[in-house]
């Protein structure tokens, strides 16, 4: 893949965002880290203890219940959500063009925050979970990676 100079190269999961500058040649990028984010890990037990939800039927003794509600990935989508935020704080004054990388549902949640401007500077969005610390093993799969 072609990574222009000084692109912003963003790898976002449910845990962790981190930014990249890109420097080096068009085909074999160095990245260097602008900035980075942790979402503290909690336990399920501190997200909520409540029970699934019950349902009962006035016509009838059956009872059903409702699914439970998972609670780490509402805390991952809040996370991915703000992250969208920042980076669209970033990316509004700055003219510089973005890789994403990020997990499919992530990458999803992402969209749905990004404004035209930003999305309009996208060079590629690529879907895949990938370790946001990981400098080295991520340019060397940009330098691989084809659109």
């Amino acid at each position: 893949m072609l990574v222009r100079k000084d692109s912003r190269v963003i790898a976002v999961d449910g845990s962790r965002m981190t930014m990249f500058k890109t420097k080096g040649e068009a085909f074999a990028p160095e990245l260097e880290l602008i900035e980075e984010h942790k979402n503290p890990s909690l336990r399920t037990s501190d997200l909520g203890t409540d029970k699934p939800g019950r349902s009962f039927q006035s016509k009838s003794p059956r009872r059903g219940s409702h699914e439970q509600t998972d609670l780490q990935q509402q805390e991952e989508d809040r996370f991915v959500s703000e992250m969208a935020k920042r980076i669209e704080q970033i990316m509004s004054g700055s003219k510089d063009s973005i890789i994403l990388v990020a997990a499919p549902r992530a990458l999803g949640v992402i969209r749905k925050h990004l404004g035209p401007e930003t999305i309009a500077r996208l060079q590629a969005e690529i879907p895949k979970d990938f370790g946001p610390d990981a400098a080295e093993p991520l340019a060397n799969m940009l330098a691989k990676h084809e659109i």
